[in-house]
């Protein structure tokens, strides 16, 4: 009996499937992208939207000196500085990096080379009107925030830094959910990928490794927002109140689906394709055992050896494709805003001192 362990007898997407993963390869490029292109050098786009934000903070505060701020408010102003900065620099580089991912993979895909090049084109795209629709529930949901914040708009109408920071958290919301939605799809591309276009070979999946790649790689984004919240609590009780936990939630929940999605599909033909090896293996070694000298000795010992440690292989392999360094790449993620928020005491201390 002949034994393989080949298991890319797997029919490739159907025509319907490709057809909506890669209807957006014919929408425009997503605008922090654009951005990027256009300016042509890293960091520069992050770098303005960041710098302009606190000049306007500093503005509106009647542009005097820093010192005559009230700590709190400094922290906030630092904080949506930032996380802008940051949210649009990596809004462009993660889908970007996704493209590199679904490269790595293309000897490992069951589809044709056209429907490859769709699919990657769609990983940095975005349809005009998904983009306004999205900022538009975001801009929504930051007005709501914002009326959810102590007094609400109320308090921030003859105020006019804490106008500027209100619109921060506008601006930051519309920016989370544009970019999410965008993470969320190619999330979703890369599960429908590992589930029904993909080679899975149970003892080889080192090959697979992108996917968990596409996965970690959104996390960063989100780790690092939750990283700079400790910035808005800086000369306030240690405590976060429940209308300003909002965004620290909404944040941890797209970081669970963004990395769960794109390994759903392929976790679960993972659990196939062992499941049928292991079928297979344990019909060669009922097999063997059939067949047996006068003794009752199996007439290949060698070769039931050999079938027994195979399955035991089978067993033993991974559920995901997760090496040692991307275990290590989560941790050091997750372990960014827990470092943060512990040093949320030492960060305030610096800032009075210098201020």
């Amino acid at each position: 009996m002949r034994y393989s362990l080949d298991t890319a007898d797997h029919d490739t997407l159907a025509p319907e499937a490709l057809q909506q993963l890669g209807a957006r390869a014919d929408a425009p490029v997503f605008w922090p992208l654009r951005l990027q292109n256009r300016l042509a050098l890293p960091g520069l786009a992050g770098g303005i939207v960041a710098v302009a934000f606190l000049l306007l903070a500093w503005a509106a505060a009647g542009g005097g000196h820093i010192a005559a701020l009230p700590t709190a408010q400094v922290g906030e102003a630092l904080f949506f500085a930032l996380s802008l900065g940051l949210i649009v620099e990596l809004a462009a580089l993660i889908p970007r990096a996704a493209q590199g991912d679904l490269d790595a993979l293309s000897t490992e895909l069951t589809l044709d080379p056209t429907h490859i090049e769709r699919l990657k084109a769609s990983l940095i795209r975005y349809q005009t009107g998904d983009v306004a629709v999205n900022a538009t529930i975001g801009l929504a949901i930051g007005v709501l925030h914002v009326a959810l914040l102590g007094s609400g708009w109320a308090a921030v109408s003859g105020d006019p830094l804490s106008f500027v920071l209100a619109l921060g958290t506008v601006a930051l919301w519309a920016m989370m959910v544009q970019t999410g939605t965008l993470f969320v799809a190619n999330a979703r591309l890369f599960a429908h990928l590992g589930r029904s276009g993909v080679r899975v070979e149970i003892l080889m999946l080192d090959r697979l490794r992108p996917f968990a790649s596409a996965a970690l790689r959104p996390m960063l984004l989100v780790m690092v927002l939750l990283a700079a919240y400790p910035l808005m609590l800086l000369g306030t009780a240690a405590g976060l109140e429940a209308s300003a936990a909002i965004g620290p939630v909404a944040t941890a929940l797209l970081a669970l689906a963004v990395v769960w999605l794109p390994l759903r599909g392929l976790r679960a033909r993972i659990r196939e394709a062992r499941a049928q090896q292991i079928k297979r293996i344990d019909a060669a070694i009922a097999e063997a055992l059939q067949a047996v000298d006068k003794h009752g000795v199996p007439d290949e010992p060698q070769r039931l050896e050999a079938l027994i440690a195979l399955r035991n292989r089978v067993q033993a392999a991974p559920a995901l494709p997760v090496g040692l360094g991307g275990i290590g790449r989560g941790l050091l993620y997750l372990a960014l805003p827990v470092v943060t928020w512990g040093g949320k005491g030492f960060a305030e201390a610096l800032l009075n001192w210098l201020f």
